[in-house]
C-alpha cells in the first residue's frame, strides 16, 4: 500500500486561521503558523476508524501572508513499541501548541526544530520549549507514560518508502521543499524566530 494519500488535504483557509485563532495564536503578531491535524484521514486511507501510524495520514496546513499550503503529513513514529535506541518506546507527540525554530535536521540544512531550553528563553518560547510525549506501545496499552522535556522532535522530510520518524513530524519529501522554503522565507521577512505549531485530533469536519 502507498504511503500516501492520492490527494492533499482540503481544509478552508479562514477555517484554519479560526482554528488557530481559538487556541491563542495571534496571526496578526505571529503571520506564519502551522495546523497539525492527526488522523486527517482516518476513515478514508488504511485502516478505517483508525490513525495508522507509518503512512501519512496526517495533514498540516501553513498560514502565511501568502496564500495558505496544505500539505501530506505524518504526526506520528514511524512505528510504536521500544525504541532501543533511546531505551524507551517512541515518543508520540500529544495534541497541543508547540514552537519550533528554524534550523537544520541531520543533513538537511533546513528544518523545524524543538528548541533546548537555552534557545527557549532566548527568543520567548513558554515552558522552557519543552514538548509532551506518550511513550506509547500502542492505543491503550497500559505500560505507556507521559513525558515533558527536549525532545528533539523537528518538522522534516520524511522518506518516499517510510516516514523516517522516532516522533518528528514529517512531510513526503515531494512537497516539503515547497513547505520549508515557504515557512523559511515568510518568517525571516516577518521577523519571526519562532513558528507555532497547533496540533489537533482529526478528523475535521
Amino acid at each position: 500500500m502507498s504511503l500516501l494519500p492520492d490527494s492533499r488535504p482540503k481544509l478552508p483557509e479562514n477555517r484554519v486561521r479560526e482554528i488557530l485563532a481559538q487556541h491563542g495564536i495571534p496571526t496578526a503578531t505571529e503571520p506564519v503558523a502551522i495546523l497539525g491535524v492527526r488522523g486527517y484521514y482516518r476513515d478514508t486511507f488504511g485502516k478505517h476508524g483508525v490513525n495508522d501510524v507509518g503512512t501519512y495520514d496526517d495533514a498540516m496546513f501553513l498560514i502565511s501572508p501568502q496564500p495558505m499550503i496544505a500539505l501530506n503529513a505524518n504526526t506520528d513514529p514511524s512505528r510504536l513499541g521500544w525504541n532501543s535506541g533511546v531505551g524507551k518506546p517512541f515518543a508520540v507527540l500529544q495534541p497541543g501548541l508547540w514552537y519550533f525554530r528554524r534550523g537544520p535536521h541531520k543533513a538537511h540544512p533546513r528544518a523545524l526544530r524543538q528548541c533546548t531550553d537555552e534557545e527557549a528563553h532566548n527568543i520567548g518560547i513558554p515552558n522552557e520549549g519543552h514538548f509532551k510525549v506518550e511513550r506509547s506501545y500502542g492505543a491503550g496499552d497500559k505500560r505507556n507514560f507521559f513525558e515533558s522535556e527536549y525532545f528533539a522532535i523537528n518538522i522534516h522530510p520524511g522518506g518516499e518508502n517510510t516516514t523516517s520518524s522516532w516522533g518528528c513530524q514529517t512531510v513526503p519529501p515531494s512537497q516539503f521543499k515547497q513547505f520549508i522554503e515557504r515557512v523559511w522565507g515568510e518568517s525571516i521577512h516577518a521577523r519571526q524566530n519562532k513558528i507555532p505549531y497547533l496540533l489537533v485530533e482529526g478528523p475535521l469536519i
